[in-house]
């Protein structure tokens, strides 16, 4: 029993970390349980459809690519990766005296 052994030589405070990492990690589990259990709700979900004698329950996803389009979140990804950042501060091509103009300029 080698676990058993190294909580033996564990200090209280390494102890309290793991006990808290273990805590967060069934915290994790439960919420992508939920989160699986919610999809699977949507996956499901009907619509009615037609009336009268006709009226019949439809899926509102006929298809998986309708409820999760892969190859579109893919190139969202592939979009951020390679796309070049855009400058945050439009004044860091200005020089120092431009920037101090700029700032006196503003009223208030």
């Amino acid at each position: 029993m080698k676990r058993l052994h190294d909580i033996e030589q564990m200090t209280l405070t390494e102890f309290h970390y793991k006990r808290y990492a273990q805590e967060y990690k069934e915290v994790d589990k439960s919420y992508d349980l939920h989160h699986l259990a919610f999809l699977i709700r949507n996956a499901a979900a009907t619509k009615t459809v037609g009336s009268g004698k006709n009226q019949r329950e439809e899926y509102i996803y006929k298809a998986f690519e309708e409820f999760f389009d892969y190859e579109k979140i893919l190139k969202a990804v592939d979009e951020e990766i390679t796309e070049p950042k855009k400058e945050d501060n439009p004044n860091k091509k200005l020089s120092p005296a431009q920037l101090a103009l700029q700032r006196n300029s503003r009223k208030g």
